[in-house]
């Protein structure tokens, strides 16, 4: 076969169609490919909580706050009464009073507060490394752990989750 003839078949339509299409489809399936963290790098909240029957857990490697921040968060979702039952517990969540029920139901309003990263129960350490911040829909049935490692991480997401409360409309159930 002659140099040209080769030439010609490399550089015809159909080959350069399906080499374009085969860059797009790499590029596409890189992009769209499901990315996961392996178990053991997850954190020990999600490891206590994603086979527990009721929770919905997941975790997310590097969570973006805003433009400089990111943390690593875990999300807990409960699915079932008992199971929310038993996230306010481990949480130490206080219990709101039967007559307040109704509002805090009706309300999109969620609590936040620093917990101790050994132990969520716990809200009493000072040092802010040694925390993690608890962002709590009781709406939503929803715990989410930010593990957080500096003042300035903290400060993020406290901005971002008044900003997110003020611009956020009710959520109907």
């Amino acid at each position: 076969m002659s140099t040209q003839k080769l030439i010609d078949k490399l550089t015809s339509w159909p080959v350069t169609l399906t080499v374009c299409l085969l860059i797009v489809l790499g590029t596409l399936t890189v992009k769209l490919w499901p990315r996961t963290v392996p178990f053991d790098q997850c954190s020990v909240a999600y490891q206590t909580y994603a086979s527990q029957p009721g929770i919905r857990a997941a975790f997310i490697k590097d969570y973006r706050i805003n433009d400089t921040v990111r943390v690593d968060v875990t999300l807990l979702e409960a699915q079932t009464d008992s199971a929310w039952t038993m996230l306010q517990t481990n949480f130490n969540v206080p219990i709101i009073p039967e007559e307040y029920r109704e509002l805090v139901a009706c309300s999109n309003s969620v609590d936040f507060w620093l917990a101790s990263k050994d132990n969520p129960k716990d809200r009493t350490d000072t040092i802010i490394s040694h925390n993690d911040i608890i962002v709590m829909s009781r709406q939503m049935l929803t715990i989410c752990i930010c593990h957080i490692e500096n003042k300035h991480q903290a400060i993020a997401i406290m901005n971002k989750e008044t900003h997110d409360l003020k611009t956020s409309k009710t959520i109907k159930k």
